[in-house]
């Protein structure tokens, strides 16, 4: 274990095919659509924000074949390498605090048909906070699935009109629990936060077309052991994204959003 005041867990994942990252069944990171279609994706991503509290945590990362392919072969891998280190000394303090876990060093067998692959491990953090996230919410599996498919629509299309009016103030607000888990998992500064919401309103200001919202393109997901739920295109990609100014240059923005509920009477929030 480690002697931080500060501690921040991250994961690094390394992925040459599409996938997502869940730890403590709340996903981390996803990659799909058409950036799959040749590289990988690698990078540090802090998950105190889905730890919420010290523990002993489950990691998983599912593996799916790229963009315009049905099966995972031999070329597709996944790691996941895991860091922790003090959040007021990033740079000198970062160090491996488990073995990663990865897919086959050899690659997948070719013997084998795989729609999909998983790799699992476990992580044990050790954090200075419990944070008042989802733990304690609704357990959404109770629900019907068209009945919650049904809500959780309905609350994409109340964010999606906030973002046809490019109402910065707006989408911070119904934001407020997410940015406040955030801060307080994360450490931010004063100067933090700041940034943060300079770069929201710089987001907003560009008045940028929004994607429609097509009620087939979407499936619903389930997820944070039943607390959490997000709705997910049949693509991968996320339903709530502003068009790219130069599609050529740069892929669309997309805004990730899990909800909760904290009682049935208060209805979902972003998370």
């Amino acid at each position: 274990m480690h002697n931080f005041k500060k501690p921040l867990y991250s994961v690094y994942p390394r992925m040459y095919c599409s996938g997502t990252v869940y730890v403590n069944d709340v996903p981390v990171v996803d990659w799909y659509g058409g950036e799959t279609k040749d590289g990988g994706f690698g990078g540090d991503t802090m998950i105190n924000q889905a730890l919420l509290q010290s523990g002993k945590y489950t990691v998983v990362g599912k593996m799916y074949p790229r963009l315009g392919k049905t099966v995972l072969d031999e070329d597709d891998t996944m790691s996941v390498d895991f860091f922790c280190a003090d959040a007021e000394n990033w740079k000198a303090s970062r160090s491996v605090f488990r073995p990663k876990i990865e897919s086959p060093w050899d690659g997948l067998s070719t013997e084998i048909r795989y729609p999909h692959f998983e790799i699992v491990g476990e992580i044990e953090a050790e954090l200075p906070f419990v944070l008042d996230g989802w733990q304690n919410s609704v357990d959404l599996k109770d629900m019907k699935k068209e009945d919650l498919f049904d809500e959780v629509l309905k609350y994409y299309r109340q964010i999606r009109s906030v973002l046809l009016e490019h109402n910065a103030g707006k989408y911070l607000e119904m934001s407020k629990e997410k940015m406040e888990l955030q801060e307080q998992a994360l450490y931010y500064t004063e100067d933090r936060k700041k940034s943060f919401l300079a770069g929201a309103d710089q987001l907003f200001s560009q008045n940028l077309e929004v994607e429609e919202l097509n009620e087939a393109d979407l499936r619903l997901e389930i997820i944070g052991y039943g607390k959490l739920v997000r709705l997910m295109r049949k693509d991968g990609m996320q339903p709530l994204q502003f068009k790219s100014p130069d599609i050529e240059k740069q892929s669309n923005i997309e805004l990730e959003v899990k909800l909760h509920m904290r009682t049935k009477e208060k209805g979902f929030s972003i998370i």
